[in-house]
């Protein structure tokens, strides 16, 4: 009697016991098969954007200096004492302005000899001339004697014909002597007057003017100051109402440019805006040091902003136009591994959220930026998807979802008239 109820213990603790245990086999193979299960992260939200391509020409940015067309440095050719300066520093001079005068006292006391002895010399001109007249008139009486002599036959003595014949000889000798003498005085007033243009040469090399309309530059020289034989007195740069820009060309690059090519410059001194400007010469040698083409170009310069020796950057072509990938600059992230974008492909419909993508990194060739896009030379085709804003968030192999639509935000200006006009009749009330 006493073993039936023990049997129906031990029953149920084994009947109780096997449920347990299956109940425990079932929650651990489902915690295993949990553990085992791959845990996805939830996708990143990000804009995507198409690669598209654009028309581009490459360039190579280049720095131009400025040049005057026209450029000297103000040196005296003759010694002497400096008497008058008529400029100052960094002012505007006009052409044919006398910039510095010399002492020319000893030169004014040669120039009055010179010319004495110019008149000096004319005067015996006159005095040859009045000379050759004479020697001309006793020449003739001569020969009307001789003549008038031979004329008269044997009733002539042989003494008054050799008289005649001797004062003929003597006229011409006397003739020909004045003449000489003519020609003596003409080149005694060639030689004064020579004199005198080699003085006033002197004179005007002492007084130094501008050779065109300049800006010069530091004023160096004073009143009272002794200059030596080529003393550098002040440089002046013509003002033009364009100037030039010069700037060096690789020789790869050289047959890209050529006179008429259209360049852009850019800087601060032309303004805002890109300037486009225009080849007009190449230098005929490339330099052996560099091995760059010395070019110059034209550029407008009408406010005379630009001064010789700035500086400006040039984009010069080097390449032909052609289409090229081009990408917005938010989709390019730029590391210590190098430049890159993340690729989105079409993810797994069976395990990926529906429209999803997987993110691919991949490394790129950036060109220049132009407006908010990035060129890309190599490393991405067109029509492949990209992410754009949010790509920071991005990984290898990341889930990536299209991020969606920004809403507009309410323009607080605009909806305050509303305001203030529902309100109104509400205080009047």
């Amino acid at each position: 009697m006493k073993t039936k109820p023990i049997i129906a213990g031990v029953a149920l603790l084994v009947v109780l016991a096997a449920v347990g245990g299956g109940l425990a086999l079932v929650k651990y193979r489902a915690i295993k098969a949990a553990a085992s299960a791959p845990s996805l992260p939830p996708p990143e939200f990000v804009d995507v954007i198409e690669a598209a391509t654009m028309n581009w020409q490459p360039t190579a940015r280049l720095v131009g200096t400025v040049f005057a067309k026209r450029s000297v440095t103000l040196a005296n050719e003759v010694v002497g004492m400096t008497t008058a300066v008529g400029f100052d520093s960094g002012e505007e001079v006009q052409a044919g302005q006398m910039l510095v005068e010399m002492d020319i006292s000893t030169e004014k006391a040669d120039l009055a000899a010179a010319e004495a002895s110019a008149r000096v010399a004319r005067a015996a001109i006159d005095v040859a001339l009045a000379n050759i007249n004479f020697s001309q008139s006793n020449l003739e009486l001569a020969q009307s004697n001789q003549r008038r002599f031979q004329g008269a036959g044997t009733s002539v003595s042989a003494t008054d014909l050799d008289r005649t014949n001797s004062e003929l000889a003597k006229a011409k000798s006397d003739l020909a002597r004045q003449q000489s003498e003519l020609e003596r005085a003409k080149a005694e007033v060639d030689r004064a007057d020579s004199q005198i243009r080699q003085i006033q040469s002197r004179i005007d090399k002492k007084t130094l003017k501008a050779p065109f309309r300049a800006r010069v530059g530091m004023r160096t020289v004073q009143p009272g100051q002794y200059l030596g034989e080529g003393t550098s007195i002040v440089s002046l740069s013509e003002i033009t109402d364009d100037i030039y820009l010069d700037f060096a060309v690789p020789q790869e690059y050289a047959p890209r440019v050529v006179p008429g090519t259209v360049v852009v410059a850019n800087s601060n001194m032309l303004g805002n805006e890109a300037v486009k400007i225009t080849v007009v010469s190449i230098d005929a040698t490339v330099n052996p040091t560099t091995r760059n083409v010395r070019v110059r170009s034209t550029v407008a310069n009408l406010d005379h902003r630009l001064k010789p020796g700035m500086f400006i950057d040039i984009e010069v072509p080097v390449e032909a136009p052609k289409q090229y990938v081009a990408i917005p600059t938010t989709a390019v992230r730029r590391g210590s591994i190098g430049d890159h974008v993340f690729v989105l492909n079409p993810g797994d419909p069976a395990k990926d959220p529906p429209e999803s993508f997987h993110a691919q990194q991949r490394m790129v060739t950036l060109g220049p930026d132009i407006a908010g896009k990035v060129i890309i030379s190599a490393g991405l085709k067109a029509g492949e998807l990209v992410a754009a804003s949010g790509s920071f968030k991005l990984r290898e192999g990341a889930v990536v979802m299209k991020a969606p639509p920004v809403a507009p935000r309410a323009d607080p200006a605009a909806a305050a008239p509303a305001d203030v006009a529902t309100a109104a009749p509400a205080a009047k009330k």
